[in-house]
């Protein structure tokens, strides 16, 4: 997904429920597709909450000074 942002390129990724620790878990085990986008090398990704069982993870396309 990184190849195809353009410097400063924003990715949504939604319909996650909200992380509830840290690292987030989903069945009992970690949660890889959340931890994917919150620790991508080429990202900087946070988690909005935008409702109580509904959250959205929003990506920012790292300059490449900062990988």
């Amino acid at each position: 997904m990184a190849d195809l942002l353009a410097p400063g390129g924003t990715v949504v990724v939604d319909d996650f429920t909200p992380a509830t620790g840290r690292p987030p878990t989903h069945d009992g085990g970690p949660d890889t597709a959340r931890l994917h986008w919150l620790t991508h090398p080429a990202l900087h990704t946070t988690e909005l909450r935008l409702a109580p069982d509904l959250a959205t993870l929003v990506g920012t396309l790292r300059h490449t000074d900062d990988r």
